[in-house]
This record gives structure tokens, C-alpha cells and sequence, in this order.
């Protein structure tokens, strides 16, 4: 057991820093009633949970491997398929998230994938996928407009219009109906209005039975009708790859929180690198939101949406012990990451430590 004493640590309730000490025993975060073995004074130090990337390819598209590393996608795609079944644990880039903060990721398949896969919440730390994971089966994932419409083409196959992808989507979920009645989450990666409008209009033929939420969304402002479930906005800090995300911004952010949209962040790794999640922190805070709410939309908030809240997301009795210790805010842009801990175990340190 090991007590953390001193440190400015992130509470979830009050959207603040509080000096305050907490302790962990095992993989969790557990109550102060028994005498520590070890005592660490985090005396000018920032402690928050571990950020969610709300939205990511880890371990699906492999950092630095070419095609024999991408397991994203399938072009003939099956209500079976699953994500949980294509996660390489060895993945450079898990080593490069925790080192940045990032504990934990949702898994979702490519933007390629008109049918995509069952997505998963995994840690970013194990040998084996199933010791990695949070949460299974957690939603069903589309993606349509540009990119599911480029591959498509590039085969010459069918659908190749927005009404023909319409017309799988429709009988698809009809097919989750019947199958797979428990998955309710339903995440659908769009850009342009016309999309995000379909998918407004899915919502309502089937009686609300589903919880869409867009990815990426970068069209909404130019949407009416904006009474959706989550945004997974971003990444904003990209490339613009084709037309469709001719209007990516950060203004986005400002957007969504103008509106009353609820959103929480992603960087769609590898898209933009999921080392770069604070900074689309960062963003939003330039457009006008709080450091905490964007902090806690980062952390707690993620978990929430993510339906995880139960095991991790906040520093708080019960919960895995998934936290990070930063030598000053962790929205400032020059913030390292001193530590970072998985289930009570150090993933991640800095030669320095903890030296002040």
C-alpha cells in the first residue's frame, strides 16, 4: 500500500486542484484506513487521472509499419467483426501515450470501413489484449462520406453514392436490432452536414431504439437540428486530407460549447498522434473554454460517455488507480509528465522523478 501526500490533485466533483493525499492499494484506489507501507510527497506537483482518447486506432494501425500493420479495416465488413481481435499490445505507440498522460483509449476501426467493428476500451499497458481491456462490445461503428465512399471506388463495388450507404446503414441496424438487441451505442464517423443530417434522420426513423454520436462532426455548426447524443469531436490539429474537412478548426470546440452540445475529445490516432490529446485540450481553452472543464472532459467526463466511470476516470476510492503526476498544469503547453501509473502500476517516469 502507498500513500501520496501533498499533491494538487484533480477533483472530479469540484472541477478544481485541492492539496489533498490519497492512497493505493494494488490496482486501486482505496479509502485511508490502514497504515501506508510507502509514503510519497508530491509536494508542487499536479496529479489528475489518466486522459481518455475518446476516439483511437492504437494498436489497430501500428506507428511506423505499412500495410502489414494496419488491421483497421475490412472492405466486406460483418456485424461479428470485432476490435478486440486485430490490437497488436506491442504497438510502439502505447509507450508514447502513456508518456503524454494517455492511459486509456477507445478503440474504433478506420474511417475506410463503411460497417467498421464492435469497438473496445483498453488500458494502454499488458502483453495481452485481454489484460488490456476495459470494456468490450461497447458500440457499433460506421463511418460514411468521403472515406467510406473512396473505397468503394477504388474496388468498384457498390455503394457508390451517399444514397447506397444510406441504404446499408439502414438495413444494417435493423440487422443489430434483431442480433444484437443488448448494443444500444451506435458512433458514426462524419464530416460534411448532409451526413451528420442522415444520421439525425436514422435517429428518428428508429424511434430513438439507438444512441448515435457523430465522430469528428465538422460540419455541425451548419447543421439545424443539433439534438444529438456525445460529439467525439477532433482531432483539429491535422492535415486536411479532402474537401469534406475543408471547415476543421478549432473553432469547433468553441461551437459545441456555444451551443450546448455535449462533446468530449479525440485524436483519432494515428491520425493526429495520441500524444497530441492535450493539445487539443489546449485548443479548446484558446477558444474559450475552462482549463477545468476542458480537464474534466479529458478524464472524467471521457469516462462517462465511455460508460467506464465505474473503474477509472477519477481519483477516487474503488477505481483503478489510473493517474499522472505533472510538474505543472497539465494544460500548459511546456507540462511534462513526471509519472504515470496503470492499475496502481508505474507504466511511465522520467529519468529526473519527482526532484523538486
Amino acid at each position: 500500500m502507498t500513500r501520496y501526500i501533498n499533491g494538487l490533485v484533480f477533483n472530479s466533483d469540484t472541477r478544481s486542484f485541492d492539496k489533498q493525499s490519497f492512497q493505493v492499494q494494488g490496482e486501486y484506489f482505496e479509502q485511508a484506513t490502514h497504515t501506508a507501507e510507502n509514503e510519497i510527497n508530491l509536494d508542487g506537483y499536479y496529479i489528475t487521472p489518466g486522459l481518455i482518447d475518446s476516439c483511437s486506432q492504437i494498436g489497430l494501425a501500428e506507428i511506423g509499419i505499412r500495410w502489414e500493420g494496419d488491421d483497421s479495416y475490412e472492405f466486406d465488413s460483418h456485424l461479428q467483426y470485432s476490435v478486440i481481435d486485430g490490437i497488436y499490445p506491442f504497438d510502439g505507440a502505447f509507450q508514447k501515450s502513456v508518456s503524454h498522460g494517455v492511459t486509456a483509449s477507445h478503440i474504433v476501426p478506420s474511417p475506410k470501413s463503411l460497417i467498421g467493428a464492435k469497438t473496445a476500451i483498453i488500458h494502454h499497458t499488458h502483453t495481452t489484449v485481454d489484460e488490456m481491456m476495459i470494456a468490450k462490445d461497447v458500440a457499433y461503428s460506421f463511418s460514411i462520406g468521403h472515406q467510406a465512399k473512396s473505397t468503394f471506388f477504388a474496388e468498384k463495388k457498390k455503394p457508390l453514392t451517399r444514397m447506397g450507404i444510406a441504404k446499408i446503414l439502414r438495413d444494417t441496424l435493423q440487422q443489430i436490432q434483431q442480433q444484437e438487441p443488448s448494443i444500444h451505442k451506435i458512433v458514426v464517423r462524419a464530416h460534411k452536414a448532409v451526413d451528420i443530417e442522415l444520421i439525425h434522420r436514422l435517429q428518428q426513423e428508429f424511434n430513438n431504439a439507438f444512441d448515435f454520436h457523430i465522430i469528428h462532426g465538422t460540419e455541425i455548426p451548419l447543421v439545424e437540428e443539433t439534438a444529438f447524443h456525445t460529439v467525439i469531436a477532433g482531432p483539429t490539429f491535422r492535415y486536411i486530407e479532402h474537401n469534406e474537412m475543408m471547415e476543421l478548426s478549432p473553432k469547433l470546440y468553441r461551437q459545441l460549447f456555444t451551443q450546448t452540445i455535449p462533446f468530449v475529445f479525440c485524436t483519432d490516432h494515428p491520425v493526429s498522434s495520441t500524444s497530441h490529446l492535450t493539445l487539443e485540450g489546449c485548443l479548446a481553452v484558446r477558444e474559450g473554454m475552462s482549463r477545468s472543464d476542458v480537464l474534466y472532459t479529458l478524464t472524467t467526463g471521457a469516462a462517462n460517455f465511455l460508460g467506464i466511470a465505474h473503474k477509472t476516470g477519477a481519483i477516487r476510492d474503488g477505481l483503478y488507480a489510473d493517474f499522472v503526476i505533472w510538474d505543472k498544469h497539465p494544460l500548459n503547453l511546456d507540462a511534462k509528465v513526471i509519472a504515470t501509473f496503470i492499475k496502481g502500476e508505474k507504466v511511465y517516469a522520467t529519468e529526473e522523478g519527482m526532484s523538486k
